[in-house]
């Protein structure tokens, strides 16, 4: 039997942990913010308290379908739009977090801040990368275009050395051309591809995701 005290600095640790990572995707306008971390992490550190208090013997199996169903929890973090899918990197963080409040339930304190530590390099990481424009992060943009075009206009349209063509489609009845590209931008940049896109007399529609 766990002692009461030790039940609550154990709820209240897991919801100072929770609240931070919460808070910051929060902040930062991610598919799941402050309360899901709280709510997930508390509820998994609750059921791993009630594991151990009921079935101290064997509370592996009662662990384990806590972690499971939060599997399915962190799937409902995931976007479709178009051929692509975001929210791998918060889905994953439910399911840690989940993890962590069940270690912290169980009263493994080294497990839970080593852990801790690792989560929070990755989101810094994860979002030095983001404010780069690098891999995932990089804005999809879909071009049409009038036609006639030149490879020298089309690589003048979005930013030299920045810009993978993925996709590139010419419809000769309608003298246009259908281009996608990735293009590697800051944040703060993406206002000045609008723009100059924008500005492009050969542009007729575009798009960036």
């Amino acid at each position: 039997m766990i002692d009461p005290t030790e039940v609550v600095f154990r709820l209240l640790f897991v919801f100072g942990l929770a609240f931070s990572v919460g808070l910051e995707r929060q902040l930062h306008r991610k598919p799941v913010g402050l309360g899901t971390f709280i709510f997930v992490s508390m509820g998994a550190a609750t059921l791993a308290i009630l594991a151990i208090t009921l079935e101290e013997d064997n509370p592996l199996p009662l662990l384990g379908g806590v972690i499971t169903g939060i599997g399915f929890l962190g799937a409902g973090a995931l976007i479709r739009s178009n051929d692509r899918v975001f929210g791998f990197t918060t889905a994953a963080l439910v399911w840690a977090m989940a993890a962590l409040g069940v270690a912290a339930g169980a009263g493994l304190y080294l497990l839970v801040i080593v852990n801790y530590a690792v989560v929070w390099a990755v989101v810094l990481t994860d979002r030095f990368l983001e404010g780069k424009g690098f891999g995932s992060h990089a804005k999809l943009v879909h071009l049409t275009i009038a036609n006639p075009l030149s490879a020298q206009d089309l690589d003048g349209m979005l930013p030299p050395s920045f810009a993978r063509f993925e996709r590139i489609h010419v419809d000769k009845e309608a003298h246009q051309v259908s281009v996608t590209a990735q293009v590697r931008l800051k944040p703060g940049d993406v206002a000045g591809l609008l723009d100059a896109l924008r500005r492009n007399e050969k542009v007729r529609k575009f798009e960036v995701e």
